[in-house]
């Protein structure tokens, strides 16, 4: 693998104007710089103590002002290498380079698990419907995450410093079940008398979920509301990774959502990259050039790429499969430092053919370049 170690200014505005805040686990406050950063310099905090400034969360911010890379960034820097935009170009394209902020630029924000589906990449950790599935199975499972905090969140939200805010990210969950996203989104419009002017509020969503009517007065106090649609394939493989949605449902309702929801709505297509999709990039991408490229209004709708973490995430490529991607830019999303794994190559195969005996799949047929690609670990 080559890296490109030509010195380019690498200011990253979530490092500097970010904040990850996160309550789902039972007592805690977790913070982080970036959703996407994962090392692990999440920090355990107290309610009342100085999130912001906290001391853990300078260094990352001192090494970025040395224009130097962190190695929990890999994410952003291998989509650089790969000729990719990545969460930090597009947050320097928004928020530009700004420093020493009294407060965050912009908020990720989990509280609530709430979700309807058990996609492959996620797990009981963000998902109710993942615990009912583990239950219904008898298979046991560590989760200690409350099923939504979302008053704790606002109590959070109150100690910051919201002068700066343009962008709140909610995280699920899905966040368009459920009234607790919405609480929390008319909490922050309140304390934010800039909302209507400034502030971007976005629902991560596997795009089954409508938007009721009764909630468009709340979109209305924001300058802009995104729906940022989880979609990691087209069709079949879709229905595979994101279980148990149905493709053409999926797309009749966020085609509704286009036509109905308030104007100030904008859409992104957000695939999550794991070992199963990373052979098909170009699938998705064709299906959203033609059928999914504006609003209704013709406003472009962007198509993002983040690496799934976890047992299913790039760490876990075999030999062949990365030979097969040598010669292409997806070589460099491909960490460094990978040596293939057979110990925990081998646990994810098991993994993969323990939920597809349970959920009536076959990974081999939907994803039939990619399976042959751990042909030796399937005999």
């Amino acid at each position: 693998m080559h890296l490109n170690n030509e010195v380019k200014n690498i200011h990253c505005p979530m490092i500097h104007g970010g904040l990850e805040i996160s309550l789902k686990n039972n007592n805690k406050i977790r913070v982080n710089h970036c959703c996407l950063y994962n090392e692990s310099t999440s920090i355990n905090i107290n309610p009342g103590d100085n999130i912001w400034n906290n001391q853990k969360l300078i260094p990352l911010r001192q090494l970025n002002e040395l224009n130097q890379w962190d190695p929990g960034c890999w994410t952003c820097q291998g989509n650089e290498l790969a000729g990719q935009a990545s969460f930090r170009t597009g947050m320097l394209e928004k928020f530009g380079e700004k420093k020493n902020l009294s407060g965050p630029q912009r908020l990720d924000l989990l509280f609530d698990i709430s979700c309807n589906l058990a996609c492959r990449t996620c797990g009981p950790h963000s998902s109710t419907y993942w615990q009912r599935h583990l239950k219904e199975n008898k298979i046991d499972f560590n989760s200690t995450s409350p099923i939504s905090r979302a008053d704790e969140m606002i109590a959070v939200l109150k100690t910051l410093d919201l002068s700066n805010l343009e962008m709140v990210v909610f995280c699920g969950g899905e966040t368009l079940m459920g009234n607790a996203y919405w609480q929390v989104a008319e909490a922050v419009a309140d304390m934010c008398p800039h909302a209507k002017d400034k502030i971007t509020l976005c629902f991560q969503s596997n795009g089954t979920q409508s938007i009721d009517t009764k909630y468009f007065p709340i979109i209305e106090r924001f300058h802009l509301i995104t729906i940022n649609i989880s979609l990691d394939g087209i069709n079949e493989r879709f229905e595979y990774l994101r279980w148990p949605a149905k493709w053409n449902q999926v797309i009749d309702n966020i085609g509704n959502l286009r036509e109905t929801s308030p104007v100030n709505t904008m859409f992104l297509i957000e695939e999550t990259i794991s070992i199963f999709n990373l052979y098909y990039q170009d699938e998705l991408e064709r299906w959203t050039k033609n059928n999914f490229s504006t609003n209704r209004l013709g406003d472009h709708i962007n198509h993002t790429r983040h690496v799934a973490n976890g047992v299913f995430g790039l760490d876990n490529l075999s030999q062949s499969y990365v030979d097969s991607i040598r010669s292409t830019n997806l070589i460099n999303l491909v960490n460094p430092n990978w040596r293939e794994n057979s110990t925990e190559i081998t646990a994810m195969i098991a993994e993969i053919q323990k939920f597809d005996t349970i959920r009536k799949q076959d990974w081999t047929k939907i994803f039939p370049e990619v399976a042959d690609f751990y042909s030796r670990y399937l005999r």
